[in-house]
């Protein structure tokens, strides 16, 4: 993202790509513990046997979620307009939703241990229904808070946090 006049002018916009690395590590490593332990389980409970149908499984487990990871990846786009913030997102089911400026109560930026060493922000509105409330995961940290400050001058809404 990068900053300038142009960034409510409804271009879409992407996520960082670092961002895919997170949401895969994040998937495989509840995955590799669960393999691990099945692992350890058979070879505690002398059935060694199954060993290679539990990698097996946990190998095709791991790349589906490295696979989910870059999907949901390329699904994601964002825009800001002058007037409101658009979100597009969803593998299997799509999901389009514009959030009007006016509407926004809250803008937070979330940073996980993961995100912080990845150098990623998410940016949450909140609004006064929670089913309108919205995330854009995968923001470069460097600038997640100059589009903070820039969708708070144009909500309208309080800057503290």
């Amino acid at each position: 993202m990068t900053g300038g006049p142009g960034l409510l002018d409804g271009t879409s916009r992407g996520l960082d790509p670092r961002v895919r690395v997170a949401w895969a590590l994040s998937s495989l490593l509840p995955i590799l513990a669960v393999g691990g332990g099945f692992l350890v389980a058979a070879i505690i409970t002398d059935r060694a046997e199954l060993a290679p149908w539990i990698l097996a499984a946990t190998a095709v487990a791991a790349v589906g979620a490295v696979g989910w990871s870059w999907a949901r990846y390329a699904r994601f786009s964002w825009a800001a307009w002058p007037d409101a913030l658009q979100l597009r997102h969803g593998v299997l089911t799509r999901h389009e939703s514009v959030v009007p400026y006016h509407r926004i109560q809250q803008i937070d930026l979330q940073r996980g241990p993961l995100d912080r060493a990845l150098g990623l922000s998410s940016l949450v509105l909140r609004t006064a229904a929670a089913t309108t409330d919205a995330r854009i995961p995968g923001i470069d940290a460097g600038h997640a808070d100059e589009l903070r400050h820039r969708l708070v001058r144009r909500s309208g809404a309080d800057d503290a946090v």
